[in-house]
């Protein structure tokens, strides 16, 4: 490796580029932006939308473990601590690993299960373990990004499961990336881990480019429905290293080929003069765009809305304004929740459906009465419509709505990381203590 592998970066110091498509790259199975960077210099090979807003989905992870692995570094944990699993983590839909309540993992187990089979109950053990409560630890996320200087970028849970103000940008996964290989690399053997073990199996690594790709050493995959398959890679060869963001592909199997192709494509192109700095990308500011949603193009058989039973509403709350589709009506709070006064607000935001064909109202409830009325007065402020909604209004509507069907989650067929949804691997099913990996063994 070249003595560049030494140096650490800071979020100001990598540099980013001008806008220029990534050359060859097939749009017919590619539909959100791209970023191709060298992570020890920030010099950007290529990019396309690279700063504009998207659900990031498992990418996620690679926050969640840049701040583990700063914990780690600093004391404050250790890699054979034992984590017990709450009901809250073993709640948390595919990809998982399914450990019972009440047992524990060790933090090195934990990073396996979330970067090599992207479990999302592990991202909860973990969070829950470094600060005590998922609130407490999307903080500290948030607080981590802002210092790496990403301004696309706002966190609400662990592991990137579908929240409208859940946003990041290629440019500012791309530095998580960088910042993750410079800083810590001594943990990057997560991140091309092939498999996990669990009992008597071995979970794959859901990342098929370490298998397309002789030179790829890893990094991380992320999918939902609404944001499509995404894939944050990275490659290594004659001594120099690419990192690929790739967000919205159709496939699985097309997010790893476009990744690979942007790296083969990039080592050709080191070296040559005219390229910008990563720090020259601008991220577009919270609320300016809606990140596009990719439901009907890789969930078709998934309602492109669902809106949520009002029996499930509660305190105060505010509307946005009532619509004749859910699909404005969704739209519209999209834009409200990651514009700057809805991206801290807090409140559960979704769809209602109102009784008699009355259309569709966006919403924003299990607030106080201070909290509504200071909302709707910056909302409207700004230019937007906004009418708070008493907790008695709340109430009655609750009341009159009928009982929920009984259902699957909206998230429970979109969690999973496997290169496609339909190819998802049952979870592991752990029967007893001894299911549990030493934590002293490194795969």
């Amino acid at each position: 490796m070249r003595a560049a592998l030494s140096v650490t970066l800071v979020a100001g110091q990598l540099g980013m580029a001008k806008a220029q498509d990534s050359k060859s790259v097939s749009k017919a199975d590619q539909t959100g932006p791209t970023l191709l960077i060298d992570p020890f210099t920030g010099e950007v090979l290529s990019e396309s939308r690279a700063g504009e807003p998207w659900y990031p989905a498992s990418l996620t992870k690679l926050m969640t473990s840049y701040v583990i692995f700063k914990k780690l570094r600093d004391g404050s944990m250790k890699l054979d601590q034992q984590l017990p699993i709450s009901e809250l983590a073993h709640s948390q839909p595919a990809s998982r690993i399914g450990i019972p309540v009440g047992k524990t993992v060790s933090v090195d187990f934990a990073l396996q299960a979330l970067l090599v089979h992207s479990a999302n109950d592990m991202a909860y053990v973990l969070a829950e373990g470094a600060s005590g409560s998922i609130d407490n630890f999307a903080t500290e996320m948030n607080a981590v990004a802002k210092g790496m200087g990403l301004q696309a970028t706002h966190f609400v849970n662990p592991n990137g499961l579908y929240d409208p103000r859940h946003i990041s940008s290629a440019r500012d996964l791309g530095v998580i990336a960088a910042l993750i290989i410079n800083q810590f690399p001594e943990h990057l053997h997560y991140f091309k881990q092939e498999s996990v073990p669990v009992g008597k199996r071995r979970l794959s690594n859901y990342n098929s480019l370490i298998r397309i790709m002789p030179e790829a050493v890893g990094m991380k995959t992320g999918f939902i429905c609404n944001s499509g398959y995404n894939l944050v890679g990275s490659a290594i060869r004659d001594g120099k290293q690419l990192v690929s963001v790739v967000l919205g592909a159709h496939s699985g199997g097309a997010r790893a080929k476009l990744s690979k192709q942007m790296l083969d494509e990039g080592f050709d192109e080191i070296g040559k003069p005219g390229h910008g700095r990563v720090n020259e990308i601008v991220d577009q500011a919270f609320g300016a765009i809606v990140p596009a949603d990719m439901t009907t193009t890789v969930c078709k058989l998934k309602q492109a809305v669902t809106p949520v039973n009002a029996h499930r509403l509660a305190g105060w709350g505010i509307s946005f304004g009532n619509f004749d589709t859910a699909q404005k009506a969704d739209m519209a709070l999209r834009g409200r929740l990651i514009s700057p006064v809805g991206i801290d607000a807090g409140g559960i935001g979704g769809i209602i459906e109102m009784p008699n064909k009355g259309g569709f109202t966006a919403m924003l409830w299990n607030l106080d009465q201070a909290k509504s009325l200071d909302l709707c007065t910056q909302y409207r402020t700004d230019g937007a419509s906004c009418d708070v909604m008493p907790d008695a209004l709340l109430l009655q509507m609750a009341a009159a709505a009928p009982p929920d069907e009984e259902a699957a989650d909206p998230t429970d067929d979109q969690g999973s990381d496997a290169a496609d949804t339909k190819a998802a691997l049952p979870d592991a099913k752990i029967k007893s203590d001894k299911a549990i990996p030493s934590t002293d063994k490194k795969q």
